[in-house]
């Protein structure tokens, strides 16, 4: 199990020790099992196809991205521009480079575009191999799939919804608050308010939903990869709307708590046992993403992580009841009333 860098080699031997305590036995607990992007290792990502999948299969969460139209409404894409990895326009061709963002575009230009194949050949594409095409496959709104949920008949499952926002890259999008209004409408219209999480990098929009919707917790992103970092243990970054770690003793979750969050969700590689304990005695739950090894899943539960996001939730499945915790019941639903796939 790896340390803390920033332990001296003479407090290794306590570290491990301390290391070894914190580890709760998976028995015990409950594990919120989520299917990232609706379980893109399995189906097209971010469509009521994936999500009906997940659903049918049994997860605890639906995880998910959001971005807004031109004309104000809230859907369901990873990225902020259109992906010429998954998007097929109307002439059936692939989307090619540079692409328009969605906030420039409505949700009738939307909709009339495919992202149920991945395109042949990508090296995007080749991360997924058994993902199932559904040709034809639209990219649906917040509300779609809210529809899609109750329909399901699935009372408990939760939703994790993540506002795309680059504050490097105002033009892509609304500014925060706008973006969390506009999010925050469709829930309150939808009465979804109390069956989701907001999760964000950008840490702007979570101080807006905590302003304005204080009983929706709030996921805080991190993600400490050298190549593109979120959250610096030294230096000040954007996303950190001023809670940045280096003014909180070098501690990602000190800046969380310090931010308000009530959900720490790090790259899984960033974390070990040690700072999962100080998360939790800081009051925070622990979501790693975005964990797809069986054998990184069952190290992260013995760490006693709270929860784990996956492109593979069948493989998750199997490793929380490797560990003795009670699986999520399935509810089967069609993407499409009367459309089986």
């Amino acid at each position: 199990m790896s340390l803390p860098h920033r332990l001296a080699p003479r407090w290794l031997p306590l570290a491990a020790a301390l290391a070894s305590a914190v580890i709760l036995p998976a028995q015990a607990r409950d594990l919120d099992i989520e299917a990232h992007r609706g379980g893109r290792a399995l189906w097209p990502e971010n469509t009521l196809q994936s999500f009906a999948h997940a659903l049918s299969l049994g997860v605890t969460t639906l995880e998910m991205d959001m971005n807004i139209t031109k004309d104000g409404n809230v859907i369901i894409s990873h990225e902020r521009h259109l992906n010429p990895d998954l998007a097929k326009g109307p002439d059936g061709a692939y989307v090619t480079a540079p692409t328009p963002a969605f906030f420039s575009l409505t949700l009738e230009q939307i909709k009339k575009y495919d992202v149920g194949q991945l395109r042949p050949g990508s090296a995007y594409g080749s991360h997924f191999p058994d993902q199932r095409p559904i040709p034809g496959t639209p990219i649906p709104t917040l509300k779609e799939v809210i529809d899609l949920v109750k329909r399901s008949g699935n009372k408990t499952v939760k939703m994790n919804i993540e506002t795309k926002i680059d504050p490097s890259h105002p033009e892509d999008s609304p500014t925060p608050e706008v973006f969390v209004d506009k999010v925050l409408a469709v829930l309150k219209a939808e009465k979804f308010e109390d069956r989701v999480m907001i999760q964000s990098f950008d840490w702007r929009t979570l101080q807006v939903v905590q302003q304005k919707a204080p009983t929706i917790p709030t996921v805080y992103l991190t993600e400490q990869d050298l190549r593109e970092p979120s959250v610096s243990l030294t230096a000040k970054l954007p996303w950190t709307a001023g809670f940045d770690p280096v003014d909180h003793g070098g501690s990602v979750p000190k800046a969380v708590k310090a931010a308000g969050g009530k959900v720490w969700s790090p790259l899984y590689t960033d974390i070990d046992a040690g700072l999962v304990q100080e998360a939790h005695s800081l009051g925070l739950t622990v979501i790693p993403w975005t964990v797809n090894k069986p054998e990184d899943m069952a190290k992260l539960i013995d760490m006693g992580v709270d929860g784990i996001i996956s492109d593979q939730p069948v493989l998750l499945r199997e490793a929380a009841a490797a560990k003795g915790i009670t699986l999520p019941k399935v509810f089967p639903v069609e993407a499409v009333p009367g459309k089986k796939h």
